[in-house]
């Protein structure tokens, strides 16, 4: 019997399909959360940024609620730099 989150996550992820989709969404989360410390960090407002991206301020806020599914990489790249961030591959961490 599964007693806590994390024996429930350990099990689910045996499965390949939901191991994928959970990684898919682990990227899409810490994309969204890297972004806004980011930019509360340098103490700019989303329409600052949008600005300074040459983006919208609701594509900045649909990329910081990983409610953008599909984010070409032009657009991420364009918000990093105006972040003064890079955009790249990192190794992946244990779930």
């Amino acid at each position: 019997m599964v007693k806590t989150h994390s024996e429930y996550l350990a099990l689910q992820l045996k499965d390949r399909a939901f191991a994928e989709g959970f990684q898919r969404e682990k990227a899409r989360l810490r994309i969204a959360y890297d972004i806004h410390a980011a930019r509360v960090r340098l103490g700019l407002s989303q329409s600052d940024l949008a600005q300074k991206a040459g983006v919208t301020q609701q594509m900045v806020s649909r990329v910081e609620n990983a409610a953008q599914p599909n984010m070409s990489h032009r657009t991420l790249s364009r918000i990093a730099a105006a972040l003064g961030m890079d955009v790249g591959l990192v190794p992946r961490r244990d779930a």
